[in-house]
């Protein structure tokens, strides 16, 4: 089975995509954490050549894809925290938007879904990456709820970053997801869209559950 999810910056996916994933027992993939880390890489190692960096690095997902490391150079770099912090979140879209290095990622990304029970989640699951997923999912919230989301997330990591600029890089990550060419940010026609603002999350996997269960109800 494949539980596709897509959805804007700050919408939950993560965090309801790791309890769904313990709970049914799939293979959690978090492909954000995968530009994130290519990100990383374009601050320690330059932006030069970047497309040939990303085709040379290699994912390793442990924990259930709670964890992520990188074999790069014949280093090996656990990124887990690292790529959470605010000088990443504002470089992903960088690398997010260069059309070589989604098309590299895509294929590392199918290869991780290629004969597994997988809950993937990211921006172009439900379009590019898993199009025909058993479950396809638009994941969303207000931007002001998806702020206050992520404002929390940097305080609990001891960043000191306002809830404004929080707001605003929101709206800004959301402008260059969707207006992007090369698989922009949108909702496929056959994805549930899911308005997530003013759910907690334990409601947010319980709706996600009864999709699964119906699902394999139908099998």
């Amino acid at each position: 089975m494949q539980v596709a999810i897509d959805g804007p910056a700050g919408s939950g996916k993560s965090s309801v995509c790791k309890i769904i994933a313990e709970k049914y027992s799939l293979t959690y993939i978090d492909t954000g954490a995968m530009y994130r880390s290519i990100a990383w890489i374009s601050i320690h190692f330059g932006e030069d050549n970047l497309v040939e960096k990303a085709g040379n690095t290699e994912f390793i997902l442990e924990d259930n894809g709670r964890k992520i490391s990188v074999k790069y150079d014949n280093n090996v770099y656990d990124l887990t925290k690292e790529i959470r912090m605010p000088e990443i979140s504002a470089k992903v879209a960088f690398a997010a938007s260069n059309r070589d290095i989604r098309k590299i990622l895509v294929k590392k990304q199918q290869a991780f879904a290629e004969g597994s029970d997988v809950i993937m989640e990211g921006r172009d699951i439900t379009t590019v990456v898993l199009p025909n997923a058993d479950i396809k999912i638009y994941l969303t919230a207000s931007p002001e709820e998806r702020a206050k989301r992520r404002f929390k997330e940097w305080e609990s990591m001891e960043q000191n970053e306002e809830y404004a600029k929080v707001l605003e890089e929101i709206k800004k990550r959301d402008e260059m997801d969707m207006s992007r060419k090369e698989s922009p940010l949108l909702q496929s026609e056959d994805a549930v869209l899911l308005d997530t603002t003013g759910l907690s999350l334990e409601q947010v996997a319980d709706k996600i559950g009864e999709m699964i269960i119906s699902y394999k109800n139908k099998k």
